[in-house]
Parts: C-alpha cells; structure tokens; sequence
C-alpha cells in the first residue's frame, strides 16, 4: 500500500505541471489596416524538463495574416507591446515565418496551401536549463523549418516570457483559435 501510494503522489505531482490555454478564440478585423488581437498569459512549466507546444487553426489567405508573439510584459499593462514580443510564429500572406524580434532574424517558408483552412503546431521540447533540446513545426501535416529540429536555438524559448499576444489582420473571417500548452516531458515514477 505504501509504495502504491509513493507512486500516485508522485503520479500526481509530475501531471501537476500540465497546463494548457485555449482554445482562444480571435475576433475579425474589421478593416484592412487594422488588427484584432488578444493578451494571454502563456502556461508555465519550470524544473524538470518538459515540452512547451502551441497550435493555431485559421482560415489562411493570400492577403491576411496570423500571428502569436510571446514575450515579457515589462510595463505589466497586460497587452504585449511589438518591442516587448521575442518570438513570433505565423502566417503572412500565404507564407509561414518564425522571426526572433531581439536579433530581427526571420525564417519564411512559403505555404504549400494558399488559401483555406491551415493548422500551425510547434512542439518544443524544453531542458532543465529552459532551452530547447529539439523543435518540430509543421504547417498542416508538412514539416516546415526543419534546421530547428535537432539544433534549436536558445531564443525559441525563455522561461522568463510572461504574456503571449495572438494577433489577425486582414478583411474577412479567419475563424482563429489557438491552443498553448506546457507538459511534462516523461512520466516520473519513483518507488520506494
């Protein structure tokens, strides 16, 4: 009974570390020169290593774009401001880009669907020192980036970023919604 209960506790306190947001819908711009955006904290998972993934369903056109920047809120007034962003990951006109906003680098990848419905997912595998060890982004079931996969650099992900801003512009509905999550990487069991 005792070791049952030693593996349940510690059952219990690796799954505690599971969080998720969303799904969080995203209202439609408007106008063409303006954007529909929302503010959410990202789920945090420190320590142990875990996998840190996100998903972003939308209607893609050649015209519009989606996008979800994460970052620290400095000025902690709950919207993340374009010079507080550090990662952004999206869409832009029928082509799919991971930019590291501190160093202006971006990574583009034209879109093998232009127009309808598209799903970006990116899963990251996080170390107990907070970087990376491995990245898989795909954009419906095609990889996509794939020089991230077994190198990632250290700026695809920071414990530290604090706020998580998802961001549509463009005419028309982009029916967005967006999952983040934060997991442990594994299952723990210790038995005594």
């Amino acid at each position: 009974m005792k070791t049952a209960m030693s593996i349940l506790v510690a059952c219990m306190a690796t799954f505690a570390c599971a969080k998720a947001v969303g799904p969080v819908p995203l209202e439609d711009a408007v106008f063409v020169d303006t954007e529909a955006s929302t503010n959410v904290p990202p789920p945090v998972c420190t320590g142990d290593p875990h996998v840190f993934s996100f998903t972003m369903d939308f209607a893609g056109s050649s015209s519009n774009a989606v996008e979800i920047a994460f970052g620290v809120d400095a000025d902690a007034d709950g919207a993340l401001a374009p010079d507080e962003a550090r990662l952004v990951v999206g869409w832009d006109c029928a082509a799919w880009f991971v930019r590291n906003e501190a160093e202006g680098e971006t990574l583009s990848e034209p879109a093998a669907v232009v127009a309808g419905p598209q799903t970006l997912s990116v899963s990251m595998r996080i170390g107990r020192n907070g970087r990376p060890s491995s990245c898989a982004v795909n954009g419906g079931s095609a990889p996509l980036f794939t020089g991230l996969a077994s190198a990632p650099p250290a700026w695809l992900h920071d414990s530290s970023w604090n706020l998580c801003r998802i961001t549509s512009r463009g005419v028309g509905s982009h029916d967005a919604s967006f999952l983040v999550s934060s997991s442990p990487d594994g299952l723990k069991v210790i038995m005594r």
